[in-house]
């Protein structure tokens, strides 16, 4: 398992942050691994950083989907664990 706090300001793409992790973590090129967005949809995890509604806090956001043999959790603070699925 692994986990990185995602800045949208300081990185570029969630998606890519993501397939650059999983590919460091399974030893393969990022450009070896199945498109992210055939998994995910892109705007779905960037929204993920929006409040849902006045009275919700971005913190209790979240997403989960399978990649690659990994389960990913991304938390709308940012927080996102990477874990390898068995």
């Amino acid at each position: 398992m692994t986990f990185f706090q995602y800045d949208r300001d300081e990185h570029g793409s969630l998606a890519v942050e993501i397939v650059t992790t999983v590919a460091d973590l399974s030893d393969r090129s990022p450009d070896s691994l199945e498109s992210i967005h055939n998994v995910v949809d892109s705007d779905s995890l960037e929204s993920i950083f929006e409040p849902r509604s006045p009275r919700s806090r971005r913190e209790t956001n979240h997403i989960w989907f399978a990649y690659e043999g990994f389960g990913i959790t991304v938390y709308g603070n940012g927080f996102v664990i990477v874990r390898r699925l068995e």
